[in-house]
């Protein structure tokens, strides 16, 4: 595993080891790549987030890719010296992978500049720390493929000894790969070019010079149509709902059922999903055409969400409402005739019998049921209300359905205690009343209670 700015510090070894002694050079031919215009983004626009995650070099040992020349070829050079005999600066690593915190600034700053939905402010001290700090939805791949520098690297007019400090100029080509985490693939590869120049003498010069070319390259990545075409595509178009301190958002309440769930189960099975962030999957259910409920935690830092349903099908969602203390979240979906679950406001007794349904542990284990009976009610450590039951639930199940023994909504599941390194459930298992869920996401009935509904 490389440290983070590798990439600089390789750059930075490559400008202390400058060719000396008589040595003919070999020509580097640098570009001046045309800056192309950038989109216009209007404020406000919603795009999907995203962040360069890879910054790396790709190019062949003993490539020279800076020609150090003998004069000072228009730079500014203070009356002293290019280096006195010529020369090459040769790639020397090979390939270099891993995070490289500059790049992502520059990165950074280019997109945003651009209006793009750009993730990783470094400005932003406590960013990670943040609880609602938002997860992108896309991360980017670059891939450096070359770099033609001509660099004059100054010395003294007297004695001709090192000043350490370089002018110049570098052309790259940058390869990007655009790889979406909802989707578990690259969904889009380009390639762009940038130029760097640095017509005063400064330490470190040329990798102060291959930085501008990279946010050079970055703004032409920014030009680039079809990625806007592809940030945009991640957003739908619903109605702001997403304070939760907003007017009251209001759902048709459903028949309560009344048989025994074994009668309903198959309708209930599809109105329960998995949520799925691409770094993990979480459960939940449909508590209107529209709108999925589940956990805070299931889509902590997310935008959008990939919902799936029992029978497969994938649909993109957007996280409109939050609640952290209560630990809820809804997630909303466009309106494809989804069938909402019933709810029972109604609390639940010690000893009735309770039913989970959620997706524990793998994706494939959708839609499982396991039954349990309430064992007693006691607090999270917000000091609210909790339901705890036998039932036995598993890391997969966050946000999935509690009913009652007629297929009802009772309650949301959210945490439980493992055994055997977290891979046992041990019964002690904790769940969300669903009216708190309701009341704490502010989401009323549109209509009173109905009569029982009858599968």
């Amino acid at each position: 595993m490389f440290a983070r700015s590798t990439v600089r510090h390789t750059l930075l070894v490559l400008v202390g080891i400058l060719l000396t002694g008589c040595v003919t050079s070999i020509p580097v031919n640098v570009k001046k790549v045309e800056q192309r215009e950038l989109p216009d983004i209007q404020l406000g626009t919603e795009l999907a987030p995203i962040k360069l995650e890879v910054a790396s070099i790709n190019i062949k040992r003993g490539t020279p890719i800076a020609e150090l020349v003998t004069s000072s070829s228009g730079y500014h050079t203070g009356g002293h010296l290019c280096s006195p005999s010529g020369g090459n600066i040769f790639w020397s690593r090979g390939r270099i992978d891993g995070p490289d915190i500059e790049f992502q600034d520059i990165f950074f700053e280019e997109l945003e500049r651009a209006r793009f939905n750009v993730v990783g402010n470094p400005k932003d001290i406590f960013a990670a720390e943040r609880k609602e700090a938002v997860e992108p939805v896309y991360v980017v791949g670059a891939q450096i493929t070359e770099i033609s520098a001509k660099i004059c690297s100054l010395h003294h007019w007297w004695d001709a000894r090192p000043l350490n400090t370089q002018t110049g100029s570098a052309s790259i080509k940058v390869n990007w790969q655009i790889f979406s985490r909802l989707e578990k693939k690259v969904v889009y590869e380009t390639e762009t070019e940038g130029f760097g120049e640095l017509a005063h003498p400064a330490r470190a010069g040329f990798a102060t010079i291959v930085n501008d070319a990279f946010a050079s390259a970055a703004a032409n990545l920014a030009a680039d149509s079809r990625l806007l075409t592809l940030v945009s595509a991640q957003a739908p178009s619903f109605a702001d709902i997403g304070k939760v301190d907003a007017a009251s958002l209001r759902i048709d309440r459903q028949k309560r059922l009344k048989n025994s769930i074994t009668d309903s189960i198959d309708r209930i099975r599809l109105g329960v999903v998995t949520l799925d962030s691409g770094a993990g999957h979480g459960s939940g259910f449909f508590i209107s055409s529209q709108l999925v409920m589940t956990n805070h935690h299931v889509v902590k830092g997310q935008k959008f969400i990939k919902v799936r349903l029992v029978t497969g099908r994938e649909i993109i969602g957007e996280v409109v409402r939050s609640h952290l203390q209560r630990d809820v979240a809804l997630v909303q979906v466009e309106d494809s005739g989804y069938r909402p679950l019933a709810i029972r406001m109604e609390p639940v007794k010690i000893t009735e019998d309770v039913f989970a349904i959620g997706t524990p542990q793998s994706r494939e284990l959708s839609g499982t049921v396991t039954k349990g009976i309430v064992s007693k009610f006691t607090k999270n450590r917000f000091g609210l209300e909790d339901i705890q039951a036998d039932v036995d639930i598993h890391g997969g199940n966050s946000g999935g359905p509690l009913l009652d023994k007629n297929g009802n909504v009772v309650g949301v599941s959210y945490a439980g205690i493992s055994t055997d390194g977290n891979k046992l459930s041990s019964g002690l298992n904790f769940f969300v009343p669903i009216y708190d869920a309701l009341d704490k996401l502010n989401v009323r009935f549109k209509n009173p209670a109905s009569a029982e509904l009858k599968p």
